[in-house]
């Protein structure tokens, strides 16, 4: 079993919790949205991959957003990200309809690289098992943050998911990430480590059927100007769902 052609609507819910500063006096923030998206992947496929485009219909942000960021997230409304989908599920040479809006919504969206779920080289068949090793630099603002990742994968069993035969995908991965940046002007410096379990659903004709994920990252960051050492803890809760 492989990817194919293939037009899908999904709704994205995706919920993030921040929590930074020592533990005496931590600074929690909870952000959440749910993205509205068509995903579009036509034949024949190229040397590289079929083409694909993913296209944000709308962002609604969840009551509690901060404003600002809210009022940023209802600006993406048809915003095409346009690449090749590789055969094992990986979005390529993506080019955003609005750089500036994609990178201001990074932390949402990611740029769809990892939107499906990776396949084994030779196809996907029940009971299968593999192992990725998964390398990606993601650009954010006035940030750059690079991650390699080590992800398990296991092909579970058939089931039925969103009125299809499906089969279900377990999957736990480990990471590592560092990056740069400025914030306010201010230089910094970020490392740190991660987890996360996925369960995704991919029907007897390749079509990806959504899933549930959950990732939890610990990472330091350095403010040189200021000579500190920050604590961040993010915890980032995903479903994605199948529109009719």
């Amino acid at each position: 079993m492989r990817y194919g052609p293939s037009a899908l609507r999904y709704l994205v819910h995706r919920q993030l919790h921040v929590q930074q500063g020592q533990a005496e006096r931590p600074q929690a923030t909870d952000l959440a949205a749910r993205i509205f998206l068509a995903a579009t992947i036509t034949g024949p496929a190229d040397s590289i991959g079929y083409p694909a485009t993913f296209t944000v219909d709308s962002i609604v942000p969840d009551s509690g957003t901060p404003p600002p960021l809210a009022d940023n997230l209802s600006r993406a409304r048809k915003l095409v990200f346009s690449g090749r989908l590789l055969p094992r599920g990986e979005f390529v040479n993506g080019v955003a309809s609005d750089s500036v809006l994609a990178q201001s919504l990074v932390q949402f969206l990611a740029n769809f690289r990892d939107f499906m779920p990776r396949l084994p080289r030779d196809g996907l068949t029940p009971g299968v098992a593999w192992t990725d090793t998964l390398e990606a630099t993601q650009k954010g603002g006035s940030s750059e943050v690079s991650r390699r990742a080590i992800l398990r994968s296991t092909a579970a069993a058939w089931e039925d998911h969103a009125g299809a035969r499906s089969l279900r995908l377990e999957a736990t991965s480990t990471y590592q990430v560092a990056g740069t940046g400025q914030n306010a002007g201010q230089p910094f410096d970020l490392s740190g480590s991660g987890s996360a379990t996925v369960v995704s659903f991919i029907a007897a004709d390749g079509r990806y059927l959504g899933g549930e994920s959950r990732d939890s990252t610990s990472l330091t960051v350095h403010l040189a100007v200021q000579g500190l050492a920050v604590p961040v803890t993010q915890v980032t809760h995903t479903t994605v769902a199948v529109l009719p």
